[in-house]
Parts: structure tokens; sequence; C-alpha cells
């Protein structure tokens, strides 16, 4: 028969066993931390895989049919495609489409070709076929600076020097663009560069000689007027 003192160390024995089993069942802090970080990488595979099975919203300008070199882009030519560029690719976005139309096509595009920023040269320019760029440097009051803007159509006037009169050289050609050696208007030199797109060789080549060999005008016509004969 058990004494008081041994059941009261079989009591104190059972306590710490059951007290020992109880522990066991509990989570440790390093434990949550660790069902934390599974959960927070598990929600975040989640997000991950959401947003990559989600189609692009992100539209851009694309050509709907083949375009030659020096061809004009009409509004039929262009629609738009939701994409995922690259960071390194450059396209047109869906908002500038409008500014596309008029411009004509640098080289040639294919149905379905992104077009990128230098696929088409700048409103004003190869607006005609056959048509020829002359570039000329003038000084700002016969450039009429702060007049003539890209696009405009203009005569050019040759004065002889020696006091031979006055000649129109060329008349309504177009301007596509006007610009200094600091690109702000007036050059280092004092002159701005102007470039006119010509309807064919021989305007050109008057244009060149004269600017050679007598001082350049630049004149605004009467709307209506210039037919683009020297």
């Amino acid at each position: 028969m058990a004494t008081t003192a041994q059941r009261v160390r079989r009591d104190q024995a059972d306590t710490a066993n059951r007290t020992r089993t109880r522990s066991t069942w509990l989570p440790t802090g390093r434990a949550v931390v660790g069902a934390v970080l599974v959960a927070t990488a598990a929600a975040a595979v989640l997000i991950t895989h959401r947003a990559a099975s989600q189609p692009p919203t992100t539209r851009f300008v694309v050509v709907t049919r083949e375009l030659q070199a020096g061809q004009a882009v009409g509004a039929d030519d262009l629609g738009t495609v939701a994409a995922e560029l690259p960071a390194d690719v450059s396209a047109v976005a869906e908002q500038d489409a409008e500014r596309l139309v008029g411009r004509v096509a640098r080289t040639r595009l294919e149905p379905m070709d992104l077009l990128r920023p230098d696929d088409l040269h700048e409103a004003g320019r190869f607006t005609t076929p056959d048509s020829t760029e002359v570039a000329i440097e003038l000084p700002p009051a016969a450039a009429l600076l702060d007049t003539v803007e890209v696009g405009d159509l203009v005569d050019v006037l040759s004065t002889d020097p020696n006091g031979e009169g006055t000649t129109t050289v060329a008349r309504g050609v177009r301007v596509s663009a006007v610009q200094g050696d600091d690109d702000d208007g007036i050059g280092a030199s004092g002159t701005v560069r102007v470039r006119l797109g010509v309807d064919d060789a021989a305007i050109a080549e008057a244009l060149v000689d004269a600017a050679v060999r007598t001082e350049l005008t630049l004149t605004l016509p009467r709307s209506g007027t210039g037919g683009g004969t020297p």
C-alpha cells in the first residue's frame, strides 16, 4: 500500500507529463512566422499568375495594308492592337494615331506592322509624288521668321546683288522645316535654315543655283496662287 508521500510524488509526475504533452502541440514563434511567410508567398504567386493571364490593355497603331515608301498615310491605312511591348521597343500609341494621317512612309510597311516614330516623315514633307527637298539659309527677315510655319506654301524670290533686279525662282513650294543651328529658330550665324519641298528636279536646281549666286527671300503668296514652277 502506497504511502501518502508516494501518492503525492506520483500525482506530481502525472501532472508534469500532462503539461509536457500539451506544450508539444503549441506552435513556437518561429513556426508562426513561417506560416505567415508561406501564406504571403502563396498570395504573391496567385497575384503574379492573375497578372500574367490578363490580356494587355495598352493599344498601339499598326498598318492595316501595305504602304510603299513615299506613300501618304490615310485614315483607312491605320488600325490599333493591344500589346505588351518590351521596354526597348518604341511604337506609336493609339492616342497619337490622328497625327499620322497625311504623313509619308519612309520605307515599305507591311500589314500589321507596328508603327514606330521613325517610320514616317514629319508632317509637311514629301506630300506630293516625286518631290525633292532643298535646304537654304536665309536671314531671319528674308525667311519670314515667326510668320512662316511648316506646311505653308511660299514663293522664293531671287535678288541679284549686282543690280540686275529681282525674279521669282519658285512659286508655291511647301515649307517642310524651319530651324537654326540651335534648333530654336535663329542659328549661331544669325541665319535661319529653311527646308523646301519642290515638285521636280528643275525647280530644285534653280533654287540651289540662286542660293549660290543671289540673295533669296521668301514671300507668302495670296491664297490660291502659286504653281510650283520657276
